[in-house]
């Protein structure tokens, strides 16, 4: 399993001596880690590496990473993390006090008996200094609340915090709950100015949390804004990002290639232009030469007819097998639609990536005007255009059989549609809502040629059975959809909830 992460800083620059260095120092074995990911916040940066190795190898070794500074005099001296957890198949740790602004190349390591095996480089480069809050006359001030090496059962939780009071006249500690509600467990950290953190251990996978840091001073209590975060699945699976609701969880298969794509020029409202929007992901299969999932939010404000289609076929550059965008007798099909990203030019080049194109029949009536797989995108358009909620939506293929080759890509037998949001379009992000609150359902629909007559229309979609529930599609399929939403109702589905 192989993939290449568009990461959430702005651009990742690739460091090309990393694989010169390893042969160098005789470290082997990086063929056993796929690429680190990091996540910056500041000068202190997250990073995650999931590996090959078996449940409970990376227990007895001594795992973690190292990193050094690359500036115009060369790569500095590298550093190892003095801590790092290891849960599963995955590597983690925070790295902090990081130079400012600067460029960093990063290894993820695991030493077997005197044996290091190493990862291949990726890099990062740190924002500015975390601005601590400004001192408060009246009580407390707190910064922003962030939870980082979230695990199936642990995380650690940080807040920036000042306050001019002698450090013995006040406590100070974090408290968190399940989001669905029940008493806070509290962690005490010690008092004074400074960003406080504390690693939790215990959780409960696959669900949400909700915490803050919390100062008692004078009989009165001070709280800071509330954060959140969702453990993995204790599966062992994990997605690329715990707060992206669509994805499905990832599959540890050889021949997978997985990509994350962000708008390149449209970005989150309320973050100064510094966090951009996410377009789509894919799964890419190099053996069937195919997606095997596209997962991406569905909003009104990636729709804004912001430019024309742009027709810019080409190959994923971030998934790094060969990829065919033709196929004799066949028409290139997009999986998540050209009309659904037109909030501006760039953006809606990237669906026309070969990874979010697969091969559709066009006549008769498939993917054409009219076609079963236009009708059914048509109707899924209505779930969420003019609404003040996001519809998460996972498009993908599916092979009954894998007899037929085109092109070297083996033709998909049906393809299928998996949404979930919530119910009467509460303006609340899924992943705090509770299984009441929320909806899903999947759609499949036989790959072939079809008369006029034959094209199933959406009010016949559950008497034809094309409608199951998403937990029947997950068995038939392998997969697990909607991974980072504990409450999803993925083992049921009522037609009415979606007009059907």
């Amino acid at each position: 399993m192989k993939r290449i992460f568009t990461l959430l800083m702005g651009g990742l620059v690739l460091f090309s001596t990393a694989c010169d260095s390893d042969k160098e120092s005789g470290v082997t074995g990086s063929e056993w880690f796929l690429t680190p990911e990091s996540t910056v916040n500041g000068t202190t940066v997250e990073v995650r590496c999931e590996t090959k190795f078996g449940a409970g190898v990376l227990t007895g070794a001594n795992s973690g990473f190292t990193y050094a500074a690359v500036t115009s005099a060369g790569v500095g001296s590298f550093e190892s993390t003095a801590t790092a957890t290891a849960s599963g198949s995955t590597i983690a740790a925070t790295l902090s006090n990081l130079q400012p602004e600067t460029l960093y190349v990063v290894y993820a390591y695991a030493d077997f008996g005197g044996a290091r095996m190493q990862s291949t480089g990726t890099t990062f480069t740190t924002g500015t200094v975390t601005d601590l809050p400004d001192p408060d006359p009246d009580g407390p001030a707190f910064g922003t609340p962030e939870a980082t090496n979230v695990t199936a059962s642990g995380a650690t939780l940080s807040c920036g915090f000042a306050f001019e009071q002698p450090t013995a006249d006040y406590t100070l500690y974090f408290e968190y709950r399940p989001v669905s509600g029940g008493s806070y467990t509290q962690k005490s950290v010690t008092a004074g100015t400074g960003v406080k953190s504390v690693t939790l251990s215990g959780l409960t996978a696959s669900t949400a949390y909700e915490f803050r840091l919390c100062a008692e001073w004078q009989g009165e209590s001070y709280v800071s804004g509330m954060g959140r975060f969702t453990t993995s699945s204790s599966e062992g699976g994990l997605t690329a990002y715990s707060g992206w609701a669509e994805l499905p969880m990832v599959q540890d298969k050889s021949d997978y290639y997985y990509a994350y794509h962000l708008c390149p020029d449209v970005y989150v409202p309320g973050t100064n232009n510094r966090q951009l929007r996410r377009n789509y992901s894919v799964c890419y299969s190099d053996d069937l030469k195919c997606a095997i999932w596209v997962a991406a939010p569905m909003h009104t404000c990636y729709a804004q007819k912001n430019t024309k289609r742009t027709d810019a076929y080409r190959e994923d550059p971030d998934i790094s097998v060969s990829q065919p965008g033709k196929w004799e007798g066949y028409t290139r099909g997009h999986l998540l639609g050209s009309s659904e990203r037109l909030v501006s030019n760039a953006t809606n080049r990237q669906v026309f990536y070969y990874s979010n194109i697969a091969p559709q029949l066009g006549q008769p009536y498939f993917n054409t005007g009219g076609g079963a797989w236009n009708t059914l995108e048509d109707w899924v358009d209505t779930q969420w255009g003019n609404t003040a909620d996001t519809t998460y939506q996972v498009i993908g293929c599916y092979w009954a059989d894998r007899n037929k080759k085109v092109s070297g890509t083996t033709i998909p037998t049906h393809f299928y549609k998996v949404l979930l949001r919530t119910k009467g379009h509460k303006n609340k992000w899924v992943v705090d809502c509770s299984r009441d609150e929320l909806q899903c359902i999947a759609i499949m629909i036989e790959h072939r040629t079809y008369s006029k007559s034959e094209v199933p229309q959406p009010s016949q979609y559950a008497s034809k059975g094309l409608l199951m529930s998403v937990k029947a599609l997950e068995e038939k399929t392998g997969l697990t959809f909607f991974a980072n939403v504990p409450n999803a109702p993925k083992d049921t589905y009522n037609p009415l909830d979606w007009d059907l």
